[in-house]
């Protein structure tokens, strides 16, 4: 089961295995999104599998850390990779 990250405890992980991924549609990531996130929609989550490493730390991004980041962090968690979280508050939560 995916489970919930703050922005502390995301800003302390080790950077380079760090993968912020911003699960909103395009337009709502040009609109506002955390710097370093990647924009990879939901709906292309599966495609996108390869790009994701085992060992990575992945917190899926929405804009208020509810249903679509956590359905994409369980969507991740079961299909392997064991350390993916959703964002706490999401974008909104980050920028306050």
């Amino acid at each position: 089961m995916a489970k919930a990250i703050t922005k502390k405890q995301a800003q302390e992980v080790q950077s380079d295995k760090l993968k912020m991924i911003d699960i909103r549609s395009k337009d709502e990531y040009e609109k506002q999104h955390i710097p370093h996130a990647i924009n990879i929609p939901s709906e292309y989550l599966a495609k996108e599998l390869a790009t994701f490493n085992e060992e990575d730390t992945i917190v899926c991004i929405c804009n208020h850390g509810k249903e679509r980041s956590q359905q994409a962090a369980e969507f991740l968690n079961n299909a392997g990779f064991n350390n993916t979280f959703y964002l706490e508050g999401g974008t909104f939560g980050w920028d306050a």
